[in-house]
């Protein structure tokens, strides 16, 4: 893979901008940035300076001339120049209230625009996340709603049509997928969804650019990326991961792509919320570094913690930086990735997390393989709450058990797909006839009323969806409200 000292450059994400009525924390997040660019180690900034007035031509740098080229042609200052800034989407306020402003809206995108243009001009992308298709009270259509979204950011190398783009830097290629189902989602409507022109269209480019290194910019990871989530959020709703509820063999495609060419190295996520102080934010898969990125708004953050990553190449290696908002700015090294070996070092402590910010439990093989015990034709399991176990059904879907609760998994890459059952309190769980039926009963109870089959979907899965279209249930939540006035107005008519 080509390699060259003009890789040396900044990267840095705007995570779920979320903007809000009041802009004080976005706006000093902003100037925390700069500054944070302004003071990367010199081993990380020398990309952007300019060569020595006194240093001869002959004697320069394809670094140093590229540097040179680009401050002849902009008015950025000198540690700038060679700094790139993607956001990954959900630009709008995270309340909805069906008003100007709102994610999805023009105004929002419009609002956006002004924000992201006030890094100094700093070149930038942006991508679609699934609350900016939401905009259903100004937009008809997911088609109308992308159309606004990309005609305002004219610069992002976005065409009228497609929220999706490609962007050749050295001999680095930035991709960014963008989520194009809103209103038309079969599930949830906060699944990220990356339709088949556009899965067919990334494959394509990745496979045709062996000779560079790709970096990816999504705003849900993909399945099997093995980075921190939220259960009670993401997982129970079925929109944790790229194309996360619909065919399985899709939603795992991405990860394919990581898996088969090798020239994907990097891979930036937003969509959790969460921030960068888990040691899951960071997660090495088949020499691809994933990367989740932190929100910088007080309103949209869930731990608390609002943050941005910044990323520094030099040479073979891309350095992660954090920058804490919530600490007035402080600079944290994450750590160190060698884009050639795929190798993490230099990697800092970080927090092992509580609560509900604990990652989902990844089945080990300690933990009981029970497809099949010998000598018997199914397993009970009582005292859920304290045990740990997964399943390989005869259908080839794996469950686990784990925290009380009864998980899919994919059986492919073991990333948690869904919730089966969300409480086992006081049950036990009967997986019988060799993994094909699973059975719940009150522990102890040997009646019959007792017993509970927990029946596959139609598509054989087990995971339930929990949360529907959101256009579906605003139609539902009118027709409701009209039926109430209406009797309402029946009773007062007597």
């Amino acid at each position: 893979m080509e390699s060259s000292e003009k890789d040396r450059r900044n990267f840095f994400n705007p995570s779920d901008l979320h903007m809000e009525d009041d802009m004080t924390s976005h706006l000093l997040a902003r100037s925390h940035i700069l500054s944070a660019l302004q003071s990367l180690p010199s081993s990380a900034s020398s990309s952007s300076s300019l060569p020595p007035p006194s240093k001869p031509c002959g004697s320069l740098s394809i670094s140093e001339l590229e540097v040179l080229l680009s401050s002849k042609k902009s008015s950025l200052p000198p540690h700038l120049l060679l700094t790139h800034m993607v956001s990954l989407g959900d630009l709008g306020r995270k309340d909805i209230r069906n008003l100007p402003g709102d994610a999805g809206s023009s105004l929002s995108f419009e609002m956006a625009r002004d924000f992201l243009e006030g890094f100094d001009k700093v070149p930038y992308n942006v991508i679609t996340g699934n609350h900016d298709l939401e905009g259903m009270f100004e937009f008809q259509t997911d088609d109308d709603n992308i159309k606004s979204f990309t005609s305002h950011f004219p610069s992002s190398s976005l065409s009228p049509s497609k929220p999706y783009w490609s962007l050749k830097k050295g001999s680095t290629l930035l991709i960014g997928l963008s989520t194009t189902r809103f209103r038309s989602a079969l599930h949830s409507s906060h699944e990220v969804y990356i339709d088949s022109t556009q899965l067919e269209w990334f494959t394509s480019l990745v496979s045709e650019n062996l000779d560079k290194r790709v970096i990816v910019f999504s705003h849900a990871p993909p399945l099997g990326s093995g980075l921190r989530l939220l259960q009670d959020v993401h997982l129970k709703n079925g929109c944790a991961f790229l194309n996360h509820s619909g065919d399985l063999k899709t939603a795992r495609r991405f990860i394919e792509v990581v898996d088969t060419f090798k020239n994907v190295k990097a891979w930036f996520s937003g969509h959790y919320h969460l921030s960068h102080d888990f040691e899951d934010s960071l997660s090495e898969r088949g020499g691809c570094l994933f990367v989740q990125c932190g929100v910088m708004g007080g309103k949209s953050t869930r731990d608390g913690k609002r943050q941005t990553r910044i990323c520094s190449f030099e040479g073979e290696v891309m350095t992660v930086w954090t920058v804490n908002h919530h600490e007035d700015g402080e600079l944290v090294k994450d750590c160190d990735f060698n884009l050639e070996t795929g190798e993490i070092s230099n990697r800092r402590d970080f927090d092992e997390g509580d609560g509900d910010f604990v990652r989902t439990y990844v089945p080990e093989e300690e933990d009981g393989c029970y497809s099949k015990v010998e000598g018997t034709e199914s397993t009970i399991l009582d005292n859920a709450k304290d045990r740990v176990c997964w399943w390989h059904m005869s259908c080839g879907r794996v469950l686990g058990m784990h925290d009380n609760k009864l998980l899919e998994y994919d059986e492919k890459t073991l990333s948690p797909l869904g919730i089966v059952v969300e409480d086992l309190e006081g049950k036990e769980v009967i997986v019988a006839d060799e993994g094909s039926v699973v059975i719940l009963r009150e522990e102890g109870c040997n009646d019959l009323s007792s017993l509970h089959v927990v029946q596959p979907n139609a598509d054989g899965s087990y995971w339930k969806r929990f949360q529907g279209n959101k256009l579906r249930r605003m139609e539902e939540k009118k027709r409701i409200d009209i039926a109430r006035r209406i009797v309402e107005d029946m009773g007062s008519a007597k």
